[in-house]
């Protein structure tokens, strides 16, 4: 089974490239990826909040903001896609990841994934365009509901073509569990790392230039009252 691991962390505590303390949390990060090396299907660091820009839908009107979806202290900083035969084994994974131990992560189930692992490490001109919304029966899989928002996800894809690099639908909030570890003790909860109405319902990684990825951004699927976040994506492999 596949995992979405949310990445949380306090963007005023986060390194900056070129020193000591970044190098140190890269360290960490290739030392994870060997760890789960056969498990880790697909990933990436996220550049800061301030470079965010939002896509709401509301009332049939489209706008389109700069800056993250909500502002919180502790921010999305990357994700990870995990497979993994049941939950323990994810979190047992997860506790090794460095934004844990800082912040949290959020490991949700995913119901579908679509991904080109064969370009993968290429993440040049990437970004990640997360979906956020009120639950609805839309977010259930097996209502009609579901299949109706699947099959308009299927359509974009098919529209996206090679600009659609990687996605995926997570299962409902409820499965959620958020793992931590403080003073080396691993702290597991249920449910999602923020406590909104608003939820992760799926994400998109999408290659081309701002205007291209923004104008796709716009063509995501989500209910009346549902945002996109896109977040470009850090190309670690010059550093």
């Amino acid at each position: 089974m596949e995992y979405l691991v949310l990445l949380y962390g306090d963007e005023s505590a986060a390194t900056e490239p070129g020193t000591p303390e970044f190098d140190a949390e890269m360290a960490g990060y290739v030392a994870f990826g060997e760890l789960a090396e056969k498990a880790i299907r697909g990933g990436a660091a996220l550049h800061l909040t301030n470079t965010a820009r939002t896509i709401r839908h509301d009332g049939g009107t489209v706008t389109v903001t700069d800056g993250p979806f909500a502002e919180t202290t502790e921010a999305l900083g990357g994700y990870y896609v995990l497979e993994a035969d049941n939950l323990d084994d994810v979190i047992d994974l997860v506790r090794h990841i460095p934004a844990t131990a800082g912040g949290a992560s959020e490991i949700r189930p995913l119901v579908m994934v679509q991904s080109s692992l064969e370009d993968a490490a290429d993440q040049r001109d990437c970004w990640l365009a997360t979906m956020h919304g009120p639950e609805t029966a839309a977010d259930v899989p097996g209502t009609p509901e579901w299949e109706a928002g699947a099959a308009e996800h299927g359509a974009f894809a098919e529209a996206a073509g090679p600009a659609l690099k990687e996605g995926g639908a997570v299962q409902p909030a409820a499965s959620a569990t958020t793992v931590r570890v403080r003073d080396g003790e691993v702290v597991v909860s249920d449910g999602p790392f923020s406590e909104t109405i608003e939820v992760v319902g799926g994400f998109y990684v999408l290659k081309g230039s701002p205007e291209e990825v923004l104008e796709l951004a716009r063509q995501i699927p989500v209910g009346d009252g549902g945002a996109v976040e896109l977040r470009p994506i850090m190309d670690l492999s010059e550093m």
